[in-house]
């Protein structure tokens, strides 16, 4: 799809899919280092370990890796996706300008697994610079098991979540379900207000996340250190210079690379309490 289209659909609707932007060897590949991190962190489980940064479920005596965040703490590998460069032009367009990804973090949802995602939104502030969440599908992702749901053009609307959710219960508004396959990238703005039901099939999805936010808006928020910027500024320089055989193998994060913990912004809920 031309970059030109993506942007005109994601300014219109608050999100886009698009289809087989990543290849399927490197598919392969990114199967293979989420397994490896699944075995290791069940590995810690079962040995009483810290696992910090790690979300486990568990459903009679089985545990279930669900989440994964600072993802490149444990596998810097999966750094190779930001030097996809299809992958980054259409960030860059939809951005408007240089960007830097704020987090990446893997979601590994399960039938075992009763918890879906409510509808929300990733940021509730309406953003002027446009900031995004980025999905790699690395399985497909069907409606009828539960996959993505959008309100459309709902990042342009003032409403609270709560109020689209009644919209929705009245019939004011429709969702659209969004079927993803194995390679194809959904991109959303931060105020696009989405959902997604528990995984209904008995195969895994997993779904590789960043969030990415213009340079300039990093620079201009209290909320992100300059030495915190400068590190993601190095990462991406030092992984530019990489080739592509190499990047499999030689992405190196400095030890400190997350030190600096960022306090992000909540994501915006329907909390309701009844009487």
């Amino acid at each position: 799809m031309q970059s030109n289209l993506v942007s005109e659909q994601f300014k219109q609707q608050g999100f886009v899919l698009i289809k087989q932007l990543i290849e399927p060897s490197t598919i392969a590949k990114l199967k293979n280092y989420c397994q490896y991190l699944d075995d290791e962190a069940k590995s810690h489980y079962f040995l009483g370990q810290s696992l910090d940064n790690i979300a486990i479920t568990q459903n009679a005596d089985t545990p279930y890796i669900s989440r994964i965040n600072s993802l490149f703490l444990f596998k810097p590998q999966f750094a190779c996706l930001l030097a996809h460069t299809k992958l980054m032009n259409y960030v860059e367009a939809l951005i408007g300008e240089p960007a830097l990804p704020t987090y990446e973090s893997i979601v590994i949802k399960h039938s075992q697994d009763t918890h879906g995602f409510d509808w929300h939104r990733d940021m509730p502030v309406s953003t002027q610079t446009p900031i995004i969440t980025v999905g790699i599908y690395l399985d497909d992702a069907k409606a009828e098991h539960g996959a993505l749901k959008v309100i459309p053009r709902s990042h342009c609307s003032p409403l609270s979540v709560c109020d689209i959710k009644r919209q929705l219960t009245n019939s004011e508004l429709k969702s659209l379900d969004v079927t993803a396959c194995a390679g194809d990238v959904i991109i959303h703005h931060v105020n696009t207000v989405h959902s997604s039901a528990r995984q209904e099939a008995q195969a895994i999805r997993r779904t590789i996340y960043f969030e990415f936010r213009a340079l300039s808006h990093l620079t201009n928020n209290p909320i992100f250190p300059n030495e915190w910027i400068k590190k993601r500024q190095a990462l991406m320089k030092n992984i530019q210079t990489l080739s592509a055989k190499h990047l499999q193998h030689d992405i190196q994060l400095p030890s400190d690379f997350y030190e600096t913990q960022i306090q992000m912004e909540a994501a915006e809920y329907c909390i309701e309490f009844t009487k």
